[in-house]
C-alpha cells in the first residue's frame, strides 16, 4: 500500500469525507427544483435544511479538494475518488426514502457533513503542527 499511497491516514480521511460529500450530493440532487421536493421537506423549514446541506456540501468538497492538493498523490485521489463516486449510489439506495427524504434525514445528513468538516479541519491543524 505504501507504494501506491504513502499517506494512508490522509487517504482514509479523504475516503470518508468524499463519501459524505457524495452522499450529500446525491440526496440534494433530488431536492431541486423546489417543486419536485418530497412533501416532507416542502415549506420554509425544509428549504432551510436543503440550503444548509447544500452549503455544507460545497464546503466539504472544498475541504476535500484542499486535502487532496496538500496531502495525496493525484493518482490516489482519482482512483479512490472514482471508486467512491461509483459505489456510493448503492449505499444511497439502501437508505429508505421515508428516512432519506425527510426533515430528519436532512438533519442527520447535515450532522454527518459537519462531522466530516470537523474531522478535516482537525486533521489539517494536526498536519500543520
Amino acid at each position: 500500500m505504501a507504494a501506491i499511497e504513502p499517506n494512508g491516514i490522509a487517504l482514509a480521511l479523504f475516503a470518508a469525507s468524499f463519501a459524505a460529500c457524495c452522499l450529500g450530493f446525491f440526496t440534494l440532487v433530488g431536492m431541486f427544483p423546489p417543486s419536485a421536493r418530497p412533501r416532507a421537506v416542502a415549506g420554509a423549514a425544509g428549504s432551510a435544511l436543503v440550503l444548509l446541506n447544500a452549503v455544507l456540501c460545497v464546503m466539504l468538497l472544498a475541504g476535500v479538494a484542499l486535502l487532496v492538493e496538500q496531502r495525496l498523490r493525484w493518482t490516489s485521489a482519482v482512483v479512490f475518488g472514482g471508486l467512491i463516486f461509483l459505489f456510493i449510489p448503492s449505499i444511497f439506495q439502501i437508505i429508505p426514502n421515508e428516512r432519506r427524504d425527510s426533515r430528519g434525514g436532512l438533519a442527520v445528513l447535515g450532522l454527518v457533513q459537519i462531522a466530516s468538516l470537523v474531522l478535516l479541519v482537525s486533521s489539517a491543524v494536526g498536519f500543520s503542527l
